[in-house]
């Protein structure tokens, strides 16, 4: 049975930009998203940790071509010794993306998947399961579709910073796709071609 705490680790509020669909988010930290969609050759999606593009880089995210992966970098990829991580599509049918993390001395693996039951009514609704205990540990709810607030990130799980800016990363990014989806007239949930991945 699936269960989360009310606790919160970290809260993001995030809105559209003023420009193409950058992002912007307040809360626990600052960052701004910069959405390079129509610029080859540079990540899909780079989080800056401040208001604008003059800060420090904290993470970008590519969303592979040909596949529904999207690879991950915690802090400058330009960095020697930044390490990529990976979120794989777990379901054709269904929004079920999947990634790993290391820590505490062991992998850690959770689940990004759609909920109406969490955070509200609206169905754009997000949860984040960690495997294999079945704990929600964060919820991402939608602002809605036509709506400028793109929506609230509350993370109930307290392991770290890192923790919270992964999964602020692969929430974010895992918008993006179903956005980036949705415009081009592509199955829910699809972000990409490619079948289902294997995960870590």
């Amino acid at each position: 049975m699936q269960s989360h705490t009310t606790s919160l680790s970290s809260q993001y509020h995030i809105v559209h930009g003023v420009w193409r669909h950058d992002y912007e988010i307040t809360g626990s930290h600052a960052f701004h998203v910069d959405n390079s969609s129509l610029r080859p050759g540079k990540p899909d999606l780079t989080f800056h940790a401040g208001p604008d593009t003059n800060a420090p880089v904290a993470g970008v995210c590519k969303f592979r071509h040909f596949s529904s992966d999207t690879e991950i970098a915690l802090g400058d990829p330009t960095t020697p010794g930044v390490s990529w991580e990976r979120m794989s599509r777990e379901s054709l049918r269904k929004v079920k993306y999947a990634f790993c993390m290391n820590f505490d001395g062991r992998q850690r693996r959770f689940t990004w998947k759609k909920t109406s039951s969490l955070g509200g009514s609206h169905s754009g609704n997000l949860k984040l399961v960690e495997e294999p205990s079945g704990n929600v540990v964060a919820i991402f709810s939608s602002g809605g579709s036509f709506s400028k607030k793109t929506g609230q990130l509350d993370v109930h799980a307290d392991y770290g910073e890192r923790f919270s800016v992964m999964v602020l990363i692969t929430g974010i990014a895992l918008r993006e796709k179903l956005r980036r989806a949705s415009k081009n007239g592509a199955a829910a949930g699809a972000g990409g071609a490619g079948g289902a991945g294997g995960g870590c």
